[in-house]
């Protein structure tokens, strides 16, 4: 029996450190894969993103299984900018939480600068099982002159390309760039976004936080819906002024649920 005992346990350790090389062989990988050309020191001639938010079209009233009341919407960002979006974002250990987020600014000669943000990442556990941007996008419910009701700010966004909005900007690739892939995995330590000139991305109705709790809200008054990205100014862009789309609604309560009717948007949408 010793002598089986000692055979298995030789056994467990040739295992263990056959997984150890298996998982720095891969960290090696990954490093590798991420060796970029240095930033350049200083920007001269910048190509700047746009964030803007498209118009707000797929709106639903609805009624949770708790008996909440809610309205649900799509919204999508995109870039009208002269340049693309681009983040970088790293940590110093897989599992570790200390994410630094970068923003990479093309130039127009070929390179690109960098520049430290405030922002962090969140592990999107609602399903997409990939790394989410902390806080990059919020929706409020307000009376008409501004007094904010009810309001979500979303808690992850990953930036990819997904669908192809403003194909006539300069530099504007016919196919997406940006793609769910370089939203990283859980065990990344590296995680590379973005969304290409033109192009915006597309978070349907139907998913996680795309809903603000409308119970206590009273039905027949005219309310504005408004999506803004980027709400803490993180991100350096063309236009600071252009980040929200906002449209008018009213709901009715019929068979119990919230129907909404779309009055329309108060001001234009944002245009490159």
């Amino acid at each position: 029996m010793p002598k089986t005992r000692g055979r298995r346990v030789a056994r467990w350790a040739a295992l263990v450190v056959a997984v150890a090389i298996v998982v720095t062989a891969a960290a090696l990988v990954a490093a590798a894969a991420d060796q970029d050309a240095p930033p350049l020191p200083a920007r001269v001639n910048p190509l700047l993103p746009d964030l803007t938010v498209a118009p707000i079209t797929d709106i639903f009233g609805g009624v949770n299984e708790d008996g909440t009341r809610t309205l649900r919407f799509g919204v999508t960002i995109a870039n009208i900018g002269a340049g693309d979006f681009q983040l970088r974002a790293h940590r110093s250990m897989f599992l570790s939480e200390d994410w630094t987020v970068v923003q990479r600014i093309p130039e127009a000669s070929g390179g690109f600068t960098e520049t430290p943000t405030a922002a962090t990442l969140v592990w999107g556990g609602d399903g997409h099982d990939h790394w989410h941007i902390r806080e990059v996008e919020s929706h409020t419910i307000e009376t008409l002159d501004g007094k904010v009701l009810g309001k979500v700010v979303k808690q992850g966004f990953c930036f990819f390309d997904t669908d192809h909005l403003h194909a006539d900007l300069p530099g504007s690739s016919a196919n997406p760039t940006y793609l769910t892939t370089g939203c990283g995995g859980r065990l990344d330590s590296t995680v590379r976004m973005g969304l290409s000139v033109g192009w915006g991305d597309d978070y349907p109705w139907n998913l996680f936080e795309q809903e603000i709790d409308i119970s206590d809200i009273p039905e027949g008054a005219v309310y504005r819906l408004r999506a803004v990205a980027d709400p803490f100014g993180w991100f350096d862009e063309l236009d600071e002024t252009n980040n929200e789309y906002s449209v008018n609604i009213t709901w009715h309560i019929r068979d119990g649920a919230p129907y909404v009717e779309v009055l329309g948007s108060p001001l234009p949408s944002p245009t490159p």
